[in-house]
């Protein structure tokens, strides 16, 4: 099977070319030659198939065979604004968001949080979203926004969502139980937890409780449940 690379590029055009890091991998890790083929996704839903024609220093240049474009997910866009966890644990959380599907993931600067990723992080971790995107055979890129503190949680991302927050005396969910008609939020507390301020701001401003169990869940733990039965609904 060809491998798959991304490249924000016009995929409409009959020729490609290929730079920076993606041409560096395909060059000098995977050593590639002219009359190989490789998948081009440009992280909108496009995708096509193209034939390796010429190696320049570090410009590949393609020329097209194939084109596809997948369908829009039958799922609702879900977004997780989640306390980041410490050390790796947050790249863990963000490649296998990707995996799973999530639209959407916001790090979250609440009253107990520790960890508010910089701005070197974050481009690091959207890097690991291409890598996760290129394994799993996911075309478009999952966003990761910039931090976000509480209170503008509150007035930005709740408007015109169904909003759950996670809680362990919250409302047990299940795939049958969690149905949502609006593009649903999710919200996941640091490792602390939310205050029982920010718990009951949320649900003053319309979020329901969720449990995720009986056991307390790291947040990579819970972003992962959650993703999996948000994932699987339908609208």
């Amino acid at each position: 099977m060809p491998r798959r690379f991304f490249s924000a590029v016009d995929v409409s055009a009959e020729s490609l070319e290929l730079t920076g890091r993606e041409a560096h991998h395909l060059q000098r890790v995977l050593r590639m030659q002219p009359g190989d083929s490789v998948w081009l996704f440009d992280g909108q839903g496009h995708e096509v198939l193209a034939e390796i024609v010429a190696i320049d220093r570090d410009v590949i240049r393609l020329q097209v065979v194939e084109r596809r474009e997948l369908a829009q997910s039958a799922t609702l866009p879900v977004t997780i604004a989640t306390g980041v966890p410490k050390g790796d644990r947050f790249r863990w959380l963000i490649e296998k968001a990707t995996e799973l599907g999530v639209q959407r993931i916001v790090p979250l600067v609440t009253q107990r949080s520790i960890v508010d990723p910089g701005q070197g992080k974050l481009d690091k971790l959207r890097q690991t979203i291409v890598e996760a995107c290129k394994q799993c055979g996911r075309t478009r890129l999952m966003e990761l926004t910039e931090p976000l503190s509480w209170r503008d949680c509150l007035t930005t991302e709740f408007p015109g969502r169904d909003v759950w927050i996670a809680h362990p005396h919250g409302e047990p969910v299940t795939v049958q139980s969690l149905a949502p008609t609006l593009p649903p939020l999710f919200l996941i507390g640091p490792e602390g937890g939310f205050t029982d301020a920010e718990v009951e701001e949320a649900v003053a401003a319309g979020a329901r409780r969720m449990q995720l169990g009986p056991r307390i869940l790291r947040i990579e733990t819970a972003a992962v449940a959650i993703a999996t039965l948000a994932c699987l609904q339908s609208p």
